[in-house]
């Protein structure tokens, strides 16, 4: 047998006293149909010692010498895969055959369409019926393919970890393979659909742990090249009893004497707001800036310009009054820089 033969089991080509491809839902503690023993059962037990025995003494060999003389050389022992070659030719002398990995994976796999089909004749009782309802179409769908390589230090499930030859645990385990078995292990895992399991020699191979597949990215990511938002500190939310009570800490500040004249200015705040505050009109563009981060602490951080409306025209002068600046009852902007 080449290396790398994958050998199948499976319920048909079992022994008619024991079954290699089971349903799990069947009792898991039922009884099993007992085998008469003959020379071609092997147990794991037996190949374990077969393969020890064998690896002591090497194949002889006559070198040199005359006709009555000669000297014996033993060549060197036996490989240490004797135990896999053994579990090779047991599951075969119960009924395991030699496919193709691909071939075999291919045939598991159900057809797109497998209900029933209608030749229409040219009368209603001239009708053909083209194949059978599938009586248990989703049966099929939880078959469960395995693949067990058999390593030189042991064995490994599908892309699983490596599990030792002289692990107890597996005794069981390999014990029903070559018996042409099924493993309850892997019937349980089944969940009521059958398995087909598939042997591959890797003996003369050390078990390398299959790398994990990538998974794909589902982080968070920026797009290079795009313009970088508008960076806005949104103001300080504040209730409306603070802000009363702000504005009435900004009238005691900025304070207005009822013997002079007087103006009225509205303020139309960044954020969308409105203040309407009382002035002297020989106060200044700076007590006007003052009265605004007063009532609204938010902009004492900020650097903003103040602007009339129409015409627009920055008030930058803050010595001016607002008697010079033009803004007797009117109305302004703030505008953030």
């Amino acid at each position: 047998m080449e290396d790398n033969e994958v050998q199948e089991i499976t319920g048909s080509d079992a022994p008619r006293s024991v079954r290699s491809t089971e349903d799990a839902s069947s009792s898991v503690g039922a009884s099993k149909p007992r085998v008469k023993t003959n020379a071609r059962f092997a147990t794991v037990s037996s190949l374990t010692k077969d393969q020890s025995s064998d690896e002591e003494e090497g194949q002889a060999f006559y070198a040199g010498g005359s006709e009555h003389s000669g000297q014996q050389v033993l060549g060197p022992g036996k490989k240490k895969n004797s135990f896999v070659a053994a579990m090779f030719r047991s599951v075969q002398e119960h009924g395991a055959e030699i496919v193709d990995t691909s071939d075999a994976m291919a045939s598991k796999k159900k057809a797109t369409f497998s209900g029933v089909g209608y030749r229409l004749g040219q009368s209603s009782n001239d009708t053909e019926v083209i194949g059978t309802s599938d009586s248990n179409p989703s049966s099929s769908s939880r078959d469960m393919n395995v693949k067990l390589k058999m390593w030189s230090d042991g064995f490994s499930i599908n892309e699983g970890p490596l599990r030792k030859y002289s692990d107890p645990g597996t005794r069981e385990f390999l014990a029903a393979i070559s018996r042409g078995e099924v493993p309850e292990e892997l019937i349980k895992e089944a969940g009521g659909g059958e398995v087909h399991l598939y042997m591959e020699d890797h003996s003369h191979e050390e078990f390398v742990q299959a790398k994990p597949k990538l998974k794909a990215f589902s982080g968070k990511g920026n797009v290079l090249g795009s313009p970088a938002p508008q960076t806005v500190i949104a103001p300080t939310s504040t209730s409306d009893q603070d802000k009363a009570s702000n504005e009435d800490k900004a009238k005691e500040i900025i304070r207005v004497n009822a013997d002079e004249p007087t103006t009225t200015v509205q303020i139309r705040l960044a954020d969308g707001s409105r203040l309407v505050a009382t002035f002297n009109q020989t106060h200044t563009i700076a007590d006007l800036r003052k009265y605004i981060i007063t009532a609204r602490p938010e902009y004492e951080s900020r650097q903003f310009n103040l602007l009339t409306t129409f015409p627009s025209k920055e008030l930058n002068d803050n010595s001016k009054t607002l008697l010079d600046a033009g803004i007797l009852n009117s109305a302004i902007m703030q505008r953030l820089t």
